[in-house]
């Protein structure tokens, strides 16, 4: 992690707080008109320290927690680079040649990074198309062919129409990496360092800069040291809360034994949280455990909708269409089961009634990183939220782990699953209190000595 390092609200003179205003970013009015469209007035933490060093060009990695408005984040300011950039030179959109390029891992992700950015093209006039597997090629084909200038997909379908010859990437000035952690788990990792060649050779012009912006909501060592090695000079902008655990959500931890019916205690929770009008997901491991949540839910007469991987596109789309758009009063909610597709990169809306209230774990995820993308669905953008954790014997040490990080406001990333690690770790911290005593107890003494004329006394004579 040894790249350089600006933290958000860092004691630097520039920095801009998050609670100024959008205009105080350095955004052109253009693009306040967008922020204005969409309702928002205050920056969140992310985009008060990344907007401003992004606009001004270079390579980045930004990383913070699930719901802190990172799209904006990096799409405001690239937009804007590219907007002067065509004030400058004269460059215009043209076939098959965008200038900027924003990859993710899944479908529904650059589905609604799209969405974004069509919003924001309202005001800040520029075109975009969506290249995503599973859509038709000929389709695909035919929109790049037409003038653009901002294309979002997926990188297996982005490299079969380099192939193809139907996207050329000799134009791309910003390449933006969106959920980069989950791209590299997902084994893209030699698609995006294709994608990020571009970057590496000088514009057409001479003159016009490029640059690289990697988001993540996690930031391990791995993503750190690859991006390192492809992009020159990257700078880490992160905040204080990376790792940690929202303020405002709450986390409980419900020990499960085998003696226990893990089934009947999720069935208590979910259906007095739907009684109580409360949006609630519901996270399994596998897709058995989904499938028996699910009949377990729909024989206490809850209505549910499932999300995973063994379900169509179309069908994942209208489970989500049913989750976000339920309403209590209109006697259309629905509670979601789902696996960890569910857990990343997915936004449900910023009104009131499309905001998760609760995610309960039916069965704990398998490591630190899942379990901060899963709670991450709740608790978004300043709203509270709350975490049930269902914890079977095999999941306490874990459980644990997480839970002491959370009452002690450390990052979760480094808890174990380990109980050899989780012990050793448990008796060096002893140890440090132990020798931390000591060394008061040694401070006190020395202290008590001379005042009654000790050795400080005999050196007097």
């Amino acid at each position: 992690l040894a790249a350089k390092r600006r933290p958000a609200l860092a004691s630097r003179a520039t920095a801009t707080r998050a609670g100024d205003a959008f205009a105080e970013l350095g955004l052109d009015p253009e693009l306040l008109a967008a922020t204005d469209a969409l309702g928002l007035v205050t920056p969140t933490e992310i985009q008060a320290s990344a907007i401003p060093q992004i606009a001004r060009g270079g390579n980045f990695l930004v990383a913070s927690h699930t719901g802190s408005g990172k799209t904006l984040t990096y799409l405001l300011p690239v937009i804007q680079r590219m907007r002067r950039e065509e004030r400058e030179s004269g460059a215009r959109a043209k076939p098959k040649r965008p200038r900027v390029l924003i990859v993710g891992p899944t479908r529904e992700l650059v589905e609604q990074v799209r969405g974004v950015a069509k919003a924001v093209s309202h005001h800040a006039r520029f075109s975009s198309e969506l290249i995503i597997g599973g859509d038709k090629f000929a389709t695909q084909r035919q929109q790049l062919d037409r003038p653009l200038d901002v294309v979002v997909g997926t990188p297996g379908r982005l490299i079969k129409h380099m192939e193809e010859g139907n996207l050329f990437m000799s134009a791309v000035t910003h390449v933006v990496l969106d959920e980069a952690d989950t791209l590299f788990e997902a084994g893209f990792g030699d698609e995006i360092k294709r994608l990020l060649r571009p970057l590496k050779k000088p514009h057409p012009d001479g003159k016009t800069t490029k640059s690289a912006v990697v988001v993540s909501a996690t930031m391990s060592e791995k993503v750190v040291r690859m991006m390192r090695e492809e992009l020159e000079d990257l700078v880490i902008i992160d905040t204080p809360s990376l790792h940690r655990s929202a303020p405002n959500l709450k986390h409980r931890f419900v020990d499960c034994p085998g003696s226990v019916d893990k089934m009947a205690v999720m069935e208590q929770i979910v259906a007095g949280d739907f009684r109580a009008g409360k949006k609630t997901m519901v996270f399994c491991n596998t897709m058995p455990s989904c499938q028996a949540v699910e009949f377990a839910l729909r024989e206490s007469e809850v209505p549910v909708v499932m999300y995973n991987g063994d379900m169509t596109v179309e069908g994942r789309q209208q489970s989500m269409r049913e989750f976000v758009e339920g309403d209590f009063e209109e006697g259309t909610a629905v509670v979601m089961v789902c696996t960890d597709l569910a857990a990343r990169g997915l936004d449900f809306g910023g009104g009131e009634k499309q905001k998760v209230d609760h995610v309960l774990n039916f069965d704990f995820p398998m490591n630190p990183v899942d379990y901060i993308h899963r709670s991450g669905r709740t608790a978004r953008a300043g709203a509270t939220g709350k975490v049930t954790n269902l914890v079977a014997k095999k999941d306490r040490v874990l459980a644990n782990e997480i839970d002491m990080a959370v009452k002690l406001g450390q990052p979760l990333d480094s808890a174990t699953s380990s109980r050899a690690v989780a012990d050793a770790r448990q008796r060096k911290e002893m140890l440090a209190r132990k020798m931390a005593r000591q060394a008061r107890f040694a401070a006190d003494g020395r202290g008590g000595r001379g005042g009654r004329g000790g050795r400080g006394g005999r050196g007097g004579r």
